[in-house]
């Protein structure tokens, strides 16, 4: 769609019919009205989820996905402070140094033309603070899931964490959504809708399993899904290499080659951290 808020509005509303259905269709015995106390952490991570994503989408139209998605990935570096505060858990200082120095990849990542060494941590360097609030967002959402997962299961808590995601997203649609939104909308949603679905339906089985595995560790599935990094800076060379219009990320060799050195610093750190909880 032309428009990227038509599409979460549309892609909000199916999940609202989809989710339910599906949670129903594959273990109906697992659906039923949550405790009380599974409210707050569901309003928690739907919340921060659909913040987090209307912000990464402001950020993609502006900067580099080959920056967006490692920089994305350093949850880890915010779930740690927040999981030993609220989950009182901790895998020790060596876990926590090689999360680290996922965060000195991360920046590296961020690197272009345009910015020097002594940059890369300054107010200029909108990418990595934009992306980094991101995955602060993320992360804090993702910390709130654990605790969730000891009353619910993760197919139950799944549809009440999306009834918040939808809910606030309503909450927020006068400030978002404006009168060329609505006509894209009603233009374009009939062609729109098969991908829709197909992505819906890809995301519920995607959160089904993490969801699952965030029961048992928000530092280690978080940590291991900061992988997609190095694919996203492959991804960004490879499709800058061609002679397309389309394509609006175009760099020289060596910024792809300083963003590939933040990406296997990340996906380094990243294999240390998944080791340090076999070793447990």
């Amino acid at each position: 769609m032309s428009s990227f808020v038509s599409f979460i509005y549309m892609q909000g509303v199916v999940i609202m019919i989809l989710f339910p259905i599906l949670s129903y269709a594959i273990a109906p015995d697992k659906i039923c009205l949550p405790p009380a106390e599974v409210i707050p952490f569901a309003y928690i991570s739907g919340g921060t989820s659909i913040i987090a994503y209307l912000l990464m989408y402001y950020g993609l139209k502006r900067y580099d996905a080959s920056s967006a998605v490692p920089l994305v990935g350093t949850k880890p570096i915010f779930v740690i402070p927040l999981s030993y505060i609220f989950l009182q858990e901790f895998y020790g200082m060596e876990a926590v140094l090689w999360i680290l120095i996922t965060m000195v990849g991360a920046i590296l990542t961020t690197w272009d033309e345009k910015l020097k060494v002594k940059q890369l941590l300054s107010p200029n360097n909108k990418a990595l603070w934009i992306f980094l609030l991101v995955a602060l967002l993320y992360g804090a959402g993702n910390v709130a899931v654990k605790p969730a997962m000891k009353l619910a299961t993760n197919f139950n808590f799944l549809i009440w964490r999306e009834l918040a995601w939808f809910g606030v997203l309503i909450a927020i649609m006068p400030l978002i959504f404006h009168e060329e939104d609505w006509k894209s909308l009603g233009r374009e949603w009939k062609g729109a809708l098969w991908p829709v679905l197909l992505a819906v339906v890809s995301q519920y089985f995607a959160y089904i399993l993490l969801f699952y595995a965030l029961g048992f560790s928000v530092q280690i599935s978080e940590g291991l899904s900061a992988t997609q990094g190095l694919f996203a800076v492959a991804a960004g060379f490879l499709l800058s290499r061609r002679k397309s219009e389309i394509i609006s990320e175009r760099h020289d060799s060596k910024i792809y080659l300083m963003r590939m050195i933040g990406a296997l610093l990340i996906l380094v750190g990243i294999y240390k951290l998944s080791y340090a909880y076999k070793t447990l």
